[in-house]
């Protein structure tokens, strides 16, 4: 398998550095996008429980709507933490795969190369046997 002209150690560094920043940078912007929604479902939530209370007629249904309130900012901060933790998680995952596809990039190479020295060598000690048995 021939290798491309063009790729040295420092350009497979390099493409491995702006694939790595990549994945980074579209993580941070996927964790962005989500934390967005986040805040903006939360604002809306908070602005419609607020003019659910400014409506209440009775101390009851202040209660019962703080009461409802709590309860789901409670469940949605739970339902978001598990979602950010999802996100978080894959974050090494993808970093680390492109170092990975490196190193087994790096390995090939460094394979095929001895592969190249020891036929080179086999055939130069066969040159020679042949020069002296002459």
């Amino acid at each position: 398998m021939p290798q491309d002209p063009k790729s040295t150690p420092l350009t497979s560094g390099i493409d491995v550095a702006l694939n790595s920043l990549s994945s980074t940078t579209k993580n941070f912007q996927t964790l962005a996008t989500e934390i967005t929604q986040m805040s903006k479902q939360s604002f809306e939530h908070a602005t419609q429980t607020f003019e659910k209370l400014r409506n209440a007629h009775s101390l009851d249904e202040v209660v019962a709507i703080q009461t409802g309130y709590v309860k789901e900012v409670f469940e949605e901060a739970a339902a978001r933490t598990k979602r950010l933790g999802e996100l978080v998680s894959t974050f090494p995952n993808e970093l680390t795969k492109s170092y990975q596809d490196a190193l087994q990039q790096s390995l090939n190479t460094a394979a095929q190369a001895t592969d190249t020295v020891v036929k080179t060598t086999a055939s130069n000690v066969e040159r020679l046997a042949d020069i002296v048995n002459k």
